[in-house]
């Protein structure tokens, strides 16, 4: 997928364009009580300490409008994952800093620390429809702007049969073992609940995943391999309330004496920004690598 000069340039446009009004839902939906972290109608709703609530997800939608435009774009002038990446990377620079102990404490004030894994499961399930809606968007537009942009903004990156949507067989494979290996590599790399570290380390173990899920198993539809970082969010979630099945009060001091499970860290927006992030930059560079693969058997 390594895009033209002009290329980056537009990526470049894109982040700038993608990021600013997602800036502004974030701070709109950020708590007035000072806790860091936030969530959407999920756990918003449930803890009735938040500003968001049921409400924010059209928030984000609307906020995202710009970002999927400007994906579109990209998608016409290279290749489509580049215009989600430029998406994903926009959102996690706006969302990334919210932080799960603040969410958490702010469940514990409240005295309902019982629904909090349940509720991230709910919303890493709504932030996955939000990340189809987007891709569904970027790809159908860059279809219907394709041929109608200037030549010189259009670029000889690999990618051009690529559809964010739809599934294959070798595509479910792909999803599947991007989904086990970057969650075994971020039970690995996610080391505290510093918002900072739970993106770095998503990204880079999604970033590798997807790399070697599509080496295994090639494909031209990435929908499932997105989708892997919100599987590995709800295996977190889901481990992390069995782990404290009977014994939700005790929820902060699991977190104060760091024996919760790595995956259940981060939240939801973590795993759906700079986990997607990752998938697409490994898939972008695992179809150049197959290009060359190719190539290469061509020539010989």
């Amino acid at each position: 997928m390594l895009p033209s000069q002009t290329q980056r340039l537009l990526m470049l446009i894109a982040v700038a364009v993608g990021t600013p009004l997602w800036w502004w839902a974030a701070s709109g939906l950020r708590p007035d009580d000072g806790l860091p972290g936030w969530t959407l109608g999920g756990a918003g709703a449930v803890f009735a300490h938040s500003s968001a609530g049921a409400w924010a997800a059209g928030v984000v939608i609307l906020a995202g409008v710009p970002a999927a435009l400007a994906g579109a774009v990209l998608a016409a002038t290279g290749n489509p994952l580049s215009g989600l990446a430029c998406a994903a990377g926009s959102a996690a620079l706006a969302f990334g800093g919210a932080s799960g102990l603040g969410v958490a404490r702010r469940a514990a004030d409240a005295g309902r620390t019982e629904p909090y894994f349940p509720a991230l499961m709910i919303e890493t399930a709504l932030w996955c429809v939000l990340l189809t809606l987007l891709s569904a968007a970027i790809d159908r537009g860059g279809r219907q702007l394709r041929g109608r942009l200037p030549d010189r903004l259009t670029s000889r990156s690999l990618g051009g049969g690529v559809r964010l949507l739809g599934f294959s067989v070798g595509a479910l494979w792909a999803g599947l073992i991007t989904a086990v290996l970057g969650g075994v590599l971020a039970l690995g790399l996610l080391r505290s609940d510093d918002p900072g570290q739970i993106l770095g380390g998503l990204f880079v173990a999604f970033t590798l995943a997807s790399l070697i899920g599509f080496a295994i198993a090639p494909h031209d539809r990435p929908w499932p391999t997105l989708l892997a970082p919100g599987l590995v969010a709800l295996v977190g979630y889901g481990w992390a309330a069995w782990q404290l099945r009977g014994r939700d009060e005790m929820l902060l001091a699991a977190w104060y004496q760091g024996t919760l499970p790595a995956l259940a860290l981060g939240l939801p927006v973590h795993y759906l920004t700079a986990g997607v992030l990752g998938c697409c930059l490994g898939t972008g560079v695992g179809q150049l690598l197959e290009h060359v693969k190719r190539s290469d058997a061509f020539t010989a």
